[in-house]
């Protein structure tokens, strides 16, 4: 008897478990065929000028002023750091003067001893010419005194030249700025051993900059001498600057196939700095047609590409597919590739959706209908 009511609660409880799961899965059916809602919109397609947008980096129009010493010796003083402005004459560091004070001294009393034994010379051979042109003086006793006279103007002459170059090199073992800019660099410290010649600071001027970019050789047509572009620092977001194409390299870089285009951009408040990333946007004199979308109907698929969901109302199912874009217009993207332009495109609620899944259209919210109002007004 025990054994024939085991029997029946196990069937009863297989009984339970195949409809428990025939239940479950009619739900994730249910479920699984349950339509998502979605917000749809048309490609927009508008003209605009042919425009590119490449990005390098800020240097100064001219190589930083390398300052160096021009005589040798132990450095005693240094001013301005990294950072600092300097105006043009300003004193930038100094060698221990000794050696040339010393050396200054020396010429100068050699110059003295000089200048009196050539003024005397140059007296005993004024009178003795004047006995030479009167036939009071024979011709070989007179070119001693013109031979004495030209040696001690010889020796004074090298002298003067001496005493200069001593006065030069003092004056040289106090280092000033070129020109007025910033100091980028500070190669020495006092207690330093400076050598002529090798640089110890360097200083750009910020005035005006440069933005080194790239631009593909597809697009080099559009760059010319002299054309007007807006450059954006993504350390100033809010800030727009307005540069001048000065130079466009004949040669591309092999590496990256892109030509060296110089941009100057004058910077009167030294707000942009060298190194600083710089993104141009260069607009040609040609009205091309395009077709965009807002930039959120933009989703990647598993392999990382660009790609939309395209709704067909016959089926009222949404279809994925690839597609390349361009350069943003504010909130809209430009689809290079990949759509006809009649298509209706998912712009909201694709983040859920899978390729051929059924969706239902939901009408757009009040901040996006006011968007999409404001853009038809402009």
């Amino acid at each position: 008897m025990t054994k024939r009511i085991r029997a029946i609660a196990f069937i009863v409880c297989q009984s339970i478990l195949v409809i428990s799961l025939a239940a479950c899965s009619g739900d994730k059916k249910q479920a699984a065929e349950e339509p998502v809602p979605v917000t749809v919109g048309n490609v927009q397609k508008v003209q605009d000028l042919e425009t590119i947008f490449v990005s390098g980096t800020v240097s100064t129009p001219d190589s930083p002023a390398a300052v160096s010493f021009l005589v040798s010796g132990k450095v005693i003083f240094v001013g301005p750091r990294e950072g600092d402005y300097v105006k043009g004459g300003q004193i930038l560091a100094s060698i221990d003067p000794t050696d040339y004070q010393l050396d200054l001294a020396a010429a100068t009393a050699q110059t003295e001893r000089d200048r009196v034994e050539y003024k005397r010379a140059e007296d005993e051979h004024r009178r003795m010419k004047m006995l030479y042109d009167s036939n009071s003086l024979a011709p070989n006793d007179y070119q001693k005194f013109k031979a004495a006279y030209e040696s001690a103007e010889q020796r004074h002459d090298q002298a003067v030249a001496l005493e200069k170059l001593s006065r030069k090199r003092l004056m040289d073992a106090t280092l000033y700025a070129p020109a007025s800019g910033y100091i980028s660099k500070r190669l020495i410290e006092p207690g330093d051993t400076a050598s002529a010649g090798r640089p110890v600071f360097e200083i750009v001027e910020l005035d005006t900059v440069e933005a080194n970019v790239g631009v593909p050789e597809t697009d080099i047509h559009l760059v010319k001498i002299g054309q007007k572009v807006f450059i954006t620092i993504p350390a100033f977001p809010k800030q727009v600057f307005e540069g001048t194409v000065r130079i466009i390299n004949v040669s591309a870089d092999p590496g990256t196939r892109t030509y060296m285009t110089r941009i100057r951009v004058p910077n009167p408040g030294h707000v942009i700095r060298i190194g600083m990333v710089a993104e141009a946007k260069i607009v040609g004199d040609q009205k091309i047609s395009m077709m965009t979308l807002p930039g959120e109907a933009i989703v990647r698929d598993d392999q990382g590409a660009t790609m939309v969901f395209v709704y067909f109302p016959d089926q009222q199912r949404v279809y994925s597919k690839r597609v390349k874009i361009g350069r943003f217009r504010g909130t809209e993207v430009e689809i290079k590739e990949g759509l006809s332009g009649d298509e209706s495109i998912v712009i909201a609620g694709q983040d859920h959706l899978l390729d051929g899944m059924s969706v239902t259209i939901a009408p757009p919210s009040s901040e996006k209908a006011s968007d999409k109002q404001r853009e038809s007004a402009q």
